[in-house]
């Protein structure tokens, strides 16, 4: 089954939903930016059986990292992120050079509509809110964490193990 988008584009999203809320919330920053897409995924998972996108979730010192979208975002620090947005290598043309960088198409109705949920269940805390959060006991991060014990090589944080503790989430719900 192919994924249904890029983290790159939920990334976008995520700020492109921002932009159009009038309420009042912390604003994306980088570390805000990174659990939002940390959360998408893992809530995707646990609903649909299947990857929201193809990168991979890695566990560093300060939670779930997208490493291609930190490197986009990570000029910001810990202020919010305006008047950005990620890119990524798409394909241009049939030949196997035929590559540029570009921003990357929204996602299809379907996984906007789910983003949007996940704003509005997450928009109310700021990026080390929420960080704290998936460093709790039983988090996917924590257990890897306590797996490796240093996480200074950024291991990857397997999809069938955010699946299945998301999927226990929905059970006891």
């Amino acid at each position: 089954m192919t994924t249904p988008t890029s983290a790159a584009a939920v990334a976008n999203a995520f700020l492109d939903i921002q932009d159009n809320d009038a309420g009042s919330f912390p604003r994306i920053d980088p570390m805000k930016l990174q659990k939002l897409v940390f959360y998408a995924h893992a809530w995707w998972l646990a609903f649909k059986n299947d990857a929201l996108f193809d990168e991979d979730v890695c566990a560093w010192p300060w939670g779930p990292v997208v490493p291609a979208v930190y490197s986009e975002f990570r000029s910001f620090g810990a202020n919010p992120i305006v008047g950005a947005r990620a890119h990524q290598i798409v394909r241009s043309g049939p030949g196997p050079m035929a590559f540029r960088y570009a921003v990357p198409e929204r996602p299809n109705n379907e996984v906007m509509e789910f983003l949007r949920g996940v704003w509005e269940s997450h928009k109310q805390y700021t990026g080390v809110q929420l960080s704290n959060a998936t460093h709790s006991t039983g988090e996917p991060w924590t257990i890897v964490k306590d797996q490796y014990g240093d996480l200074s090589p950024k291991p990857v944080i397997p999809n069938d193990l955010i699946r299945d503790v998301f999927k226990a989430k929905i059970a006891t719900q």
